[in-house]
Formats: C-alpha cells, structure tokens, sequence
C-alpha cells in the first residue's frame, strides 16, 4: 500500500507532470489533488470506511435548492469576495460562527464582504449564522455544470499533451480517476468564478483550504486579484497541498497564507508553492476565544471526577471503526481512566448502537475545543486538532494505526514533554499512565511555535500590511 501522504511526491519525483498541458496551460497543479483524494478515498475504502457521497440525482436536487441561499447577496457591490465551508463554523452565543474568515470580516466591515460557503454537508438557516452577506457555493457549481454541456462533445483528450504520462500514472497507482472529466470541470468553474470576479472586481479573495478551490484561485490570479489563505488544519512537511516536488505553475496557488504558528514557515523553504515571507504566523482565533470563555459544565465535570484520568478521542471519518475499536480495548484494559469520543459528525445515529465498555462515552453537544477543557490528554489517529489541543493545555496521544499519525505529523510535533505515539492499545494505557502532566499554561508556553498567541493583534496588522 502506498503512504498516503506520499503519493503525490511519488508522482512528481518520477514524471514529468509539470509538462501535461491542455491549451499550453499546465493541468498537474490542480490534478495533483485530484489524485491525493482519491487515493485516500482508495485506501478508507479497503479499511472499510467510505465518505457519504449521495447519489448524483439527490445531490443535484440539494444544489438547486441551496442555490436560493441568501440569492440576492450575489447581486450586490463588494470590495472582497470569502470562501469557506460550513465545518469552519462554531457556535458562539446561539450563531454560527466561521472561526478562521468571520474574524477578517467582522475587521473588514460585513458590508464589504460576499461570503460564499461551500456546505459540508449542509447549510446552517441563514438567520443563525454571523456572517451577514452569504450565498451558497452550490449555485456557481451549478453554473459550471451547465457551462460544461457543450464541452461534453469536444475531445478533451486529445487536447491533452503528453498525456501518455498520465496514462502511466493511471496504471501505476490503479487509478479510476476520470482525468478528462477533471479538467473539463476545473474550467468550467473557473470560468463560473471569472464572470463573478469580473463583475465585482474584488480587491482580494480570502479563503480556507485553498485545494478545495482552485478554479477560484485560478480566476482571481489571472485577474490581478490577490488570494489570501486562513490556515484550517495541518500543513508540514508531509501535506500533499502545500509541498511541491517541483516547479510548477504558481498562479494556481494564493499569495499570502496566514498560519497558525512560526513553525509552519519552514515548511515553505524551497518557495515552489509560495514565498516564505508571504507566510504570516497570526494565531486562532477561536482557541483564544474558548481559553477566556468557555464555563465548564457540571454534569459532565462530576462525570469525570469518578475517574483517575480522563482522554478526548478526537475521530475522523476515514479511520474512525478502527480508532474506536483501539479506544475500547484500551478502556478495557484501563478501568481508571474515562475515555471521550469526540465525532466528527456528532449527528449521525449509528453512535447509538455502538456497544461500548462502561468507561467509555460519546459526547454530541460538545466539540473538541470544548472538551478540551475538561480532559487530562487528547487522543486522535489523523486529525489535526493534534495540533492545536497543546495550546488548550491538553497533551496528545496519537493512536499511531498504520503508522499514519508518524507519517502526518512525525515531523512537526516532537516535542515528547506534549506528544507521544502509541501503536498498541496497550502502550496507549502506559503512556497515559505513565505520562508527566504538566501545568496548562505551560503546555500552552511550550507550543507557541505551533499556535502563536495573539491573534487579534496579529490579523490587524496583517490587514493594515496589505489590505487597507
């Protein structure tokens, strides 16, 4: 089986990608993501996981209806155009809150501001979400599949040049990715995004997961519009989207990034992806936010002062049958210590019918951040929440499965006084009794490289830099 994180390196050190053209622009700069996620879709799918894709049918039926979202915000005059999607969002004082892009908007002035939200995997009642100008992404979707009709009777394929190399990679990796569907649907939405940045002509495009939009990206840099990116999750030396193995076209990529930490700017050395001065630690806004405010529940502190130790299991949907599995027998082995599961989608009933040992529990009407507050250590196999759980005063625990929490994050969190790595259920019981707990604020101290703090500071002074 090939490293996930790995696949995309492979493929740029041993081909030439960065010489697959269609019209003389290269196509590897989107296409490389393209088949990361289906590699991972491969791989969650022989461990007996899969994404909830709906039928095609249904999803159409969805977009059409998300379509009217906030419909007439399209119509008005902006000054900056934002891209998200709604797992960004938090509930603070009873609305929804974007906690990487509403800080920005909020300092920019709502009225100034489109907001486009990409549902993931569905929309909030526009009535409870903070963010004042938004419309729903399905609606440029929609238009790129429909700007995509006549291209369906245009031989792409033989468009493509030195498309032979892709054909190897399709043999070499068994890959059913559908590579001429892809760049006729990477132009389509770029052209979607072209007539909406013509018409508004923003002064910059602000976003979180660039990856998840590069037709965005691609239209706004072919404009003269600058692309800045919120950093949402896990970068490093092992993220396929932010490490190049080679030269490639740069207009597909935003030209600043705002990180979480200092860290973060050595991934970024070679300068083949972006500038490392273009990289500006600023923080997060929301760790800062729960850390000053968030009030501890009773019910569930009384719960777990029943027990000598306590454990937030963050999941994620590609490894979570097999984190819970590793968790129970854990419990099993370990009847002194409480063990949390924090979904990734708390909304889900098959978390009803798991039958769990009498130490373990799912929590649903809190996320991580706030269960963060409560526990002794975090646990997770993949999620990047790994990263920002030190600076909540939580150590981590890696459920180390396949040697996945090495690959992604072996090299950014070494720090043995906050992070250990566990590929036993039973080593998982030693460390976590046998782990040094420190001082909150000094786990907090300790992973600043990481998570710098002052992040209202911070963002300011990037927006009087370069956006005023």
């Amino acid at each position: 089986m090939k490293d996930i994180p790995r696949i995309v390196k492979e493929i740029e050190t041993n081909y030439p990608v960065d010489t697959i053209l269609v019209n003389g622009e290269q196509v590897w700069p989107y296409m490389r993501m393209a088949y990361y996620f289906w590699h991972v879709h491969k791989v969650a799918s022989e461990w007996g996981a899969k994404f909830p894709f709906p039928p095609f049918a249904t999803r159409l039926m969805q977009m059409v209806k998300n379509s009217l979202y906030g419909f007439t915000s399209w119509f008005g005059r902006y000054d900056y155009i934002a891209l998200s999607d709604t797992s960004e969002r938090k509930n603070i004082n009873g609305r929804y809150f974007n906690k990487l892009l509403d800080p920005i908007i909020d300092a920019l002035g709502q009225d100034k501001v489109l907001y486009i939200e990409n549902p993931a995997p569905a929309l909030y009642p526009a009535r409870k979400v903070h963010t004042k100008n938004i419309v729903c992404l399905d609606f440029l979707t929609l238009l790129a599949l429909i700007l995509m009709v006549p291209k369906m009777f245009i031989r792409t394929k033989d468009m493509i040049q030195n498309r032979a190399i892709l054909e190897t990679i399709q043999k070499e990796y068994g890959s059913g990715l559908n590579y001429v569907k892809e760049t006729k649907f990477f132009n389509a939405r770029r052209r979607g995004f072209s007539l909406l940045f013509g018409r508004i002509k923003p002064g910059a495009l602000l976003l979180s997961g660039y990856y998840s939009y590069i037709p965005a990206v691609k239209a706004a840099k072919d404009l003269g519009i600058k692309v800045i990116e919120f950093q949402h999750g896990a970068i490093g030396k092992e993220h396929s989207a932010y490490n190049v193995h080679i030269r490639i076209d740069k207009s597909y990529f935003p030209d600043y990034l705002l990180v979480f930490g200092r860290g973060d700017i050595k991934t970024f050395d070679n300068s083949r992806f972006i500038e490392p001065e273009n990289v500006y630690p600023v923080g997060s806004f929301y760790i800062e936010h729960v850390r000053k405010n968030h009030k501890l529940d009773a019910s569930l502190l009384e719960r777990i002062r029943n027990y000598r130790l306590s454990v937030g299991i963050t999941l994620d949907w590609m490894t979570e049958k097999q984190a819970i599995e590793f968790i129970c027998q854990a419990a099993n082995l370990d009847k002194a210590t409480f063990y949390i599961l924090i979904p990734r989608v708390p909304q889900e009933q098959h978390y009803t019918t798991l039958n769990l040992p009498d130490n373990v529990m799912v929590i649903k009407d809190k996320n991580f951040y706030e269960v963060a507050m409560y526990v002794d250590f975090h646990a997770t196999v993949i999620s990047s929440c790994a990263l920002e759980a030190p600076s909540l005063g939580v150590q981590n625990i890696f459920i180390n499965i396949d040697n996945l929490s090495k690959q992604y994050y072996g090299d950014i969190l070494k720090d043995k006084r906050l992070t250990r790595y566990a590929d036993t259920p039973k080593e998982f019981v030693e460390i976590i009794n046998t782990f040094e707990k420190l001082d909150r604020d000094i786990i907090c101290r300790l992973n600043e490289d990481i998570i710098a703090t002052g992040y209202e500071e911070n963002l300011h002074k990037f927006i009087e830099r370069h956006l005023k």
